[in-house]
Order: C-alpha cells, then structure tokens, then sequence
C-alpha cells in the first residue's frame, strides 16, 4: 500500500491502536493479522493532538464513503477496532487490508488496496460522513 500524503494519526487513536497491536500479538502470530503492517503505519505517522487533525482525515471511527477505480461502484464503511468489526453492518476493522489503508488517508485521495487471493483495489475516499474530532467527540 501507498500513501499519498503523511500519514497522521490522533494522540487518542495511536495509544488505542498501540494497546491493539499488543492484545492481538498475544493471540495469534502477526502474520496472520495484519499487525506488521499497522505497526509499520504507526511507525511512519505523525501523532497530533485529537483538536488538531485535519476533519479530511480519516480517524478511528469515521464513516467514509469509498468509490471504486474505475467501476465507481460506492459503498460506506466505518473504520473500527478488530473487536468492533462487522462487515455485515459495514464496520471495517483496522487490521484489515482496507481498514490499514483508510487510517489516517484523506478525502480525494485514492488508495491502493492488495486483499490477499483478490487483484489489487483502488479505492477513492469521495467522502467522510462522520469523523468524530469534526463533531467534537473526542474519546471514541
């Protein structure tokens, strides 16, 4: 996966995704999760106070729309911890390929997506329904 911008993530939701990292290392063995790539992610980001994230960035618990390159077919995911996830209500987790490509991406940036035993997806971020800094929720 790559970025096309920095990557930066809340003070809140790099603590929160610390703390998962761990949890998830103490159940199964990282290849098989998708911690190796969070954590390279969390490596690589820029950590901000929650007041201070741009409202174009997708955060823990934001709601995006995401527009299919080229099909435009559209869908509306929720991007959320492993234990939260139901793709069945659309809630994305983090450690999965999209949920890893959707922290910390922006609005009209398109982001390449590899889903094991699928073809690589772009992916348009057209828009973010709801962030939770914009509306001023500060600890989800």
């Amino acid at each position: 996966m790559t970025r096309n911008t920095d990557l930066r993530l809340t003070e809140l939701d790099a603590a929160r995704l610390e703390r998962t990292l761990i949890d998830q290392l103490k159940r199964s063995p990282p290849e098989e999760q998708g911690t190796a790539e969070l954590e390279a992610l969390l490596d690589e980001a820029a950590i901000v106070p929650s007041v201070a994230i741009d409202p174009q960035v997708v955060t823990m618990n934001s709601t995006v729309v995401l527009e299919e390159v080229p099909s435009a077919h559209r869908m509306t995911v929720t991007l959320v911890y492993p234990n939260d996830s139901d793709p069945g209500l659309s809630r994305i987790s983090v450690l999965s390929p999209v949920g890893r490509a959707l922290i910390g991406a922006r609005i009209g940036e398109v982001v390449n997506v590899a889903i094991p035993g699928n073809p690589a997806r772009e992916l348009r971020l057209t828009e973010l329904q709801y962030q939770p800094e914009a509306a001023g929720h500060f600890d989800l």
